[in-house]
């Protein structure tokens, strides 16, 4: 795994930037080291008032990677050979589990386009 990422928790209620008038997430992380990200799929859907394209992506993180990742946590790529990867926030919708897994993966949506 080349990549390097941050998984980080919703923490708390939205709170308000006095300086741009819109409400901010406060976030934990709960996660930081290796991953690799792989590309799954992509799909056309509304959001909002405007139609945009969601990619799905595969993020692979060392099995040992603790504590549980869960849906809804925002996985942020810090370190990748891929420039465009290094900065996007992708949204965990799902966790793989089975018994005999290598690694742990996560399936993540790019909700920025």
């Amino acid at each position: 795994m080349r990549d390097i990422c941050a998984v980080q928790r919703k923490d708390g209620d939205p709170v308000l930037n006095e300086d741009t008038g819109q409400l901010e997430q406060p976030y934990m992380t709960v996660y930081t080291g290796k991953c690799r990200i792989k590309p799954r799929s992509s799909g056309e859907t509304e959001w909002g008032e405007r139609e945009v394209t969601l990619g799905q992506y595969v993020a692979v993180l060392p099995w040992d990677a603790a504590p549980a990742i869960a849906r809804e946590d925002r996985l942020t790529v810090t370190a990748s050979d891929d420039a465009w990867l290094v900065g996007r926030h992708l949204e965990v919708i799902a966790v793989s589990l089975a018994g005999t897994a290598t690694a742990r993966r996560l399936l993540v949506e790019d909700k920025e386009g």
